[in-house]
């Protein structure tokens, strides 16, 4: 048996629960969990977000305890005992998408896939987890398992420049503060490219890095015509119409909004104007490649130790969700001891 935080919707809060330890399938890894991390998705989930019930997470590192069987990996280098994260979509290995040539789409879009954490797969908040071994990436040495537990957000952070939606030159605007917004701001920090980030904390956006210009947000009439026609390319990450709307007004004609978060209405309607009249390109962005966030986390280019609030032992994990639920809070990680 293991420890795991269980969500279910007859309960309506996250338990701490004694379960069964996961056998892998074929072509499966066990995964002995170090570190998860507390993602906002996760705090919607226990709100009902998706209809999910089960293990919550999908933010962790760990180490291989089990392998079942040969696999089908592109990474053949993953052994019992090395240290791993894992992306959370399980693709079904069998659709023309699965079988093509675009590793975005495999990725991100295969239509029978599962999703750890949050469709018809146990997530990240146990003792122990399985996935393919197709979708899991060694952890260097030099990169420590707090840094490591943020694989898989600063992935999304990267999507952005894989999908190759900033330029040489570009004039960007990061629309909120939030943890992955401050990811966000230090990925693009290294691209050849100006960076506004607009926020309500000015202690969060001080964390970014100097060469980004910091802007406090109060989305006023004043704040808007300054910033009107502004951008080239404006990444949205308030989760909220509001801002939504705001990066609508602060994107040139013909630039482009990157949707990072979903938005709820939040008592704003969705006015399709600005998008229609100014032909602003309204772009969504979803998980993104293991690789290069580690590749970045291994050569020290970026910071990701300042964003985390407080760590957790795992008999405390209730008590850590309760924390990451707090207005204000940055990143929260679970320790499994």
């Amino acid at each position: 048996m293991m420890q795991a935080v269980v969500f279910t919707a007859a309960t309506g809060a996250p338990e701490l629960q004694d379960v069964p330890i996961p056998e892998p399938s074929p072509g499966e890894a066990l995964v002995r969990v170090i570190r998860a991390g507390i993602c906002n998705t996760d705090l919607e989930i226990f709100k009902g977000y998706a209809g999910y019930e089960g293990i919550v997470g999908h933010e962790f590192v760990g180490v291989v305890a089990k392998l079942n069987g040969p696999s089908e990996s592109e990474r053949h280098e993953i052994n019992v005992g090395q240290r791993v994260a894992g992306e959370i979509n399980l693709r079904c290995n069998k659709c023309e998408l699965c079988n093509g040539t675009d590793n975005a789409r495999k990725r991100n879009h295969c239509p029978e896939r599962t999703v750890m954490g949050i469709l018809n797969k146990s997530g990240t908040y146990a003792e122990y987890l399985t996935l393919p071994v197709q979708n899991l990436f060694p952890i260097p040495e030099g990169v420590t398992d707090q840094q490591a537990c943020f694989v898989e957000p600063l992935a999304a952070a990267c999507r952005i420049v894989e999908q190759s939606l900033v330029g040489k030159g570009s004039n960007v605007a990061i629309v909120g503060d939030g943890k992955l917004g401050l990811l966000i701001a230090e990925v693009l920090s290294q691209q050849d490219c100006s960076i506004t980030i607009f926020g309500r904390h000015w202690d969060k956006m001080n964390l970014c890095p100097d060469k980004i210009t910091k802007v406090f947000s109060d989305k006023s009439d004043e704040l808007t015509k300054k910033y009107t026609d502004h951008f080239d390319v404006c990444v949205e990450v308030t989760g909220n119409m509001g801002g939504l709307m705001f990066t609508s007004a602060i994107t040139r004609p013909l630039g482009t909004v990157v949707l990072k978060t979903t938005c709820a209405s939040g008592g704003f309607e969705f006015n399709t104007s600005p998008f229609v009249v100014k032909e602003i390109k309204l772009i969504g962005s979803r998980c993104g490649p293991f690789d290069e966030a580690i590749t970045l986390l291994k050569e020290r280019n970026i910071n990701v130790d300042k964003l985390v609030t407080k760590i957790y032992p795992f008999t405390d994990a209730l008590e850590g969700i309760k924390h990451a639920g707090i207005k204000g809070t940055l990143k929260i990680q679970l320790c499994m001891g």
